[in-house]
């Protein structure tokens, strides 16, 4: 419908479970050379901290290529809320007034396909990277997340406490 947009509708809870399949699906769309993401979070009843990094890392790495948008549609009060108190707004357009499927969201949704991406197991190594990446996009937020990245080995170190030599 949208052939210069991909959209990305996760139903229920947004989760370390489903992030995964949405990073993966994501990614693959990024390096297919579709840089215009958009996450309609309508559907969305809430988010954990791991769905949110997932959504900072490709935010991050549209920024990287220099091309694109991540645009995040749908939210609640609270959704767009949590994703601006962890300072994502920088990463992503929220609830943009421009774009080619503004005013036909139900449209665009009802063209929507299932995600057929069967591999939703939670691997350590994600809930660690999207905890970095929330890091990475706010250092305001290692405070935040400074118990998870210790308990799961994280290198990245806190800039606010370090210490000069």
């Amino acid at each position: 419908m949208f052939e210069s947009h991909v959209w990305i509708r996760p139903e229920g809870r947004g989760t370390f479970q489903v992030s995964p399949s949405i990073k993966n699906f994501g990614e693959s769309q990024i390096i297919a050379g579709r840089n215009n993401l958009v996450v309609d979070l309508g559907a969305c009843t809430g988010m954990d901290s791991t769905f949110m990094g997932m959504l900072a890392g490709l935010g991050m790495l549209l920024k990287k290529n220099g091309e694109g948008q991540l645009s995040i549609v749908g939210t609640t009060e609270k959704t767009k809320a949590s994703l601006e108190e962890l300072g994502l707004n920088h990463l992503m357009e929220i609830e943009p007034s421009t774009g080619p499927w503004i005013g036909k969201l139900d449209e665009a949704r009802n063209d929507l396909r299932p995600l057929n991406d069967q591999k939703n197991l939670a691997k350590e190594e994600h809930i660690l990277e999207c905890h970095e990446n929330l890091c990475d996009a706010d250092s305001e937020n290692f405070e935040r997340f400074e118990t998870v990245l210790g308990v799961m080995g994280s290198k990245k170190v806190n800039p606010s406490k370090s210490k000069p030599g």
